[in-house]
């Protein structure tokens, strides 16, 4: 009977988690995991990524053979036209890395670092977690660790990236019975294409071998054992029990002090009790914290747009800078262009999109009588989601079992 594939939990994807905030790890092991749409997209754009690398680099395959495959993984729900011009700049970026070496270099692709050894996590099996690096290179004494990413939120570097450090020790210590010590430079390298970038970054054997040993190796043990300081930071982001960490509640109580800036009336004592010493919030103290945080939250925004129109106006805030956002393209002249593709081959039927109207803007654009007249009939109220609200809020309160039996939401 095969084994159950095993995840190591103290992994590099949240490396930067567990090294700066250890007790995160076992606070959050037992909540359930969740996945998403995106996630989702990220693992497809992997295996497309995938394929076109092992055509490339390590298996002969016929046109026909590929077109197979690819297909395969286009009918996938999650595909997106976009995944080929992304997972296109990846595969063209190993290639440049491959070329900068004066003989071909050694080319692993989806290949499972013993992640373990370094941060002493076991299998059931007792062999070491692993982690899946994308793409790993060895030649000329570097070995060049490669990640794709798919997303498109929030830019990642590879300058000391955990993650990337953290998948590059371990490639070493999986290919040192074969390089011993001739590898002395260690590059990384994330493609992320959706953001227009790639990163990459370099530092010696020597280096990361001592961040390994005094910044993993302990960081873990303490991880494994629940100890250590529970701090909040940017690691937060992701963390499973970021809503209900005491740290960080704490943090966001102390910028409120620290700003005199006082708890609503008659909230005193409220975040103290018997569960103070406790590393997560009780349900109690959540429903305070959210109250106390709705103030914390405006003051936070109305600092950001101060601090952008200081910026703009010639001002400076130290540690910070105005840059451009993510813009949108749009055609110049769409009738122009719209003719010259078609008249280079591209049928019209993709150059239009034929949606239909919105109930509410219909009834914008007809006036409410005659739309009650034609069209209400036709129209089905689709449930509004469930919302968070305080408890004196004039709506009555969502109930998810009524829902469930196809009742009214507030039954």
């Amino acid at each position: 009977m095969p084994t159950p594939e095993y995840h190591a939990e103290l992994s590099p994807s949240s490396a930067d988690r567990w090294i700066h905030c250890p007790p995160s790890y076992l606070l959050g092991r037992d909540m359930p995991r969740t996945t998403s749409s995106y996630a989702e997209a990220g693992r497809l754009a992997h295996s497309i990524a995938e394929l076109k690398a092992r055509k490339k680099f390590i298996e002969p395959m016929g046109p026909r053979k590929f077109a197979g495959r690819l297909k395969k993984l286009q009918e996938d729900a999650h595909y997106e036209k976009v995944m080929d011009g992304y997972t296109d700049a990846y595969v063209e970026a190993l290639e440049q890395h491959a070329m900068s070496f004066q003989a071909p270099p050694f080319i692993a692709l989806e290949t499972e670092v013993p992640i373990g050894l370094i941060t002493g996590e076991r299998k059931p099996d007792g062999t070491p977690a692993g982690g899946t690096a994308d793409c790993i290179q060895i030649a000329e004494g570097v070995l060049w660790v490669t990640d794709y990413k798919n997303g498109s939120g929030t830019p990642v570097e590879a300058e000391e990236n955990p993650q990337m450090k953290l998948y590059a020790l371990a490639a070493l210590a999986l290919y040192r019975p074969f390089y011993g010590d001739t590898i002395q430079t260690i590059r990384m390298t994330i493609v992320q294409p959706a953001l227009g970038g790639v990163s990459d970054w370099e530092i010696s054997r020597e280096a990361l071998e001592a961040w390994g040993r005094d910044v993993v190796g302990p960081a873990a043990a303490q991880a494994r054992a629940g100890e250590g300081e529970q701090k909040s930071g940017r690691w937060c982001k992701f963390c499973p029990v970021a809503a209900t960490c005491r740290a960080r509640a704490n943090d966001a109580e102390a910028l409120r002090e620290a700003f005199g800036m006082a708890a609503p009336a008659g909230n005193a004592g409220a975040m103290a009790g018997e569960d103070s010493d406790a590393r997560l919030l009780s349900d109690a103290e959540v429903g305070e914290a959210l109250r106390r945080g709705a103030e914390l939250v405006a003051w936070y925004n109305s600092l950001k747009d101060y601090a952008l129109s200081t910026i703009l106006a010639g001002g400076n805030i130290p540690g910070w800078k105005a840059v451009e956002g993510r813009g949108s393209r749009k055609w110049g002249d769409p009738d122009t262009a719209f003719q010259a593709m078609i008249a280079n081959g591209v049928p019209e039927a993709m150059l239009w999109e034929r949606k239909p109207v919105t109930p509410p803007a219909l009834e914008k654009a007809l006036g409410k009588k005659p739309f009650a007249t034609f069209a209400a009939s036709h129209v089905i109220q689709e449930r509004g989601k469930p919302a968070l609200a305080e408890a004196g809020d004039k709506r009555p309160e969502y109930n998810p079992a009524a829902v469930a039996f196809g009742g009214a939401a507030h039954e």
